[in-house]
């Protein structure tokens, strides 16, 4: 797939809602269309939303970056269309990040619900390391695990053996 990240502004953003809110683990941590509508809508106000297209197409791929976090940068949400799985579209976002984020940063972090296997097999192939559990922080009963790596050391992708 030949992607293309760019910066997604306050309407873009906003209209990526309803596919994320229906996918896991944001539809069972009870995240709405309507409230990710707004957080997205925010945050493409600040510009720190960049998205994943393939050609003129719709956005394959979403996600937020801020900054400032622990010395570093903090992915706050990534998604993939279903559809648009396992082509690379996670990947390239990450790599974004890494490279947006390295200019000025050490880190980049992101958290993943503690159930979402998936998600952690994924930073774990993108050299994430396992730095903390945040019991309750999104909803009471649920963990997110903190996860960091270095922006430095070039692209990433997928390799075996990752930490």
């Amino acid at each position: 797939m030949r992607a293309r990240v760019s910066t997604a502004g306050p309407a873009t953003a906003r209209a990526q809602a309803g596919w994320i809110a229906a996918l896991e683990p944001w539809k069972g941590l009870g995240y709405t269309a309507a409230g990710l509508g707004r957080y997205l809508a925010g945050k493409g106000r600040e510009r720190r939303v960049r998205v994943v297209r393939s050609g003129a197409s719709q956005p394959l791929g979403v996600a937020v970056v801020d900054d400032g976090v622990l010395l570093g940068g903090f992915i706050a949400l990534l998604a993939v269309r279903p559809d648009a799985a396992r082509q690379g579209v996670g990947a390239a976002l990450v790599e974004d990040a890494r490279s947006r984020v390295g200019r000025r940063r050490r880190w980049l972090y992101t958290s993943a619900d503690g159930n979402n296997r998936a998600a952690l097999r994924f930073y774990r192939r993108l050299g994430f390391q396992r730095v903390g559990r945040l019991p309750d922080l999104i909803r009471a009963g649920r963990a997110e695990i903190l996860l960091r790596r270095s922006t430095e050391g070039g692209p990433v992708g997928y390799h075996r053996g990752a930490p």
